[in-house]
């Protein structure tokens, strides 16, 4: 290793960092790029597909916490429409498992979807949007 101004330093450093799987992992999807050219934020207009299964693998080394299966739980959606007036501003929708059902929550309005609505609306398995929304955090629960 070298220090500053090239100096050497006197032994060799190695570090190391062991991550726990969480219970409820939060994925935050990328969704704005900043663009030296433009000096300000766009927006990134690609759907990304996620998955309803999700399976995490362990690399602490740690046995007692080992890899884990995990099931959408939850998504916040951006609307692509509304987004277009500035990355600081926007319509966002959420849709939630609570037990064996998914609810779709638009401002005042929630109503019960299947899992096949989750898909036409994110275009979750595919990557044709059909939609305007895009996943833009996904919460993910561990079944184990």
């Amino acid at each position: 290793l070298a220090g500053r101004g090239g100096s050497s330093l006197p032994r060799r450093a190695d570090h190391e960092m062991k991550v726990k799987l969480p219970m409820i992992p939060a994925l935050h999807l990328k969704k704005f790029k900043y663009m030296d050219q433009l000096h300000r934020y766009t927006k990134l207009s690609y759907q990304v597909v996620f998955p309803l299964k999700l399976h995490l693998f362990n690399t602490s080394g740690d046995t007692t916490n080992p890899d884990r299966m995990y099931s959408l739980v939850a998504v916040v959606g951006v609307c692509s429409l509304i987004v277009s007036i500035g990355p600081n501003r926007g319509h966002y929708i959420a849709t939630v498992k609570s037990h064996d059902f998914w609810l779709l929550f638009d401002d005042d309005i929630a109503e019960k979807i299947d899992v096949q609505a989750i898909e036409e609306v994110y275009g979750l398995t595919s990557d044709i949007s059909k939609n305007s929304e895009s996943g833009y955090i996904l919460f993910y629960q561990s079944r184990a």
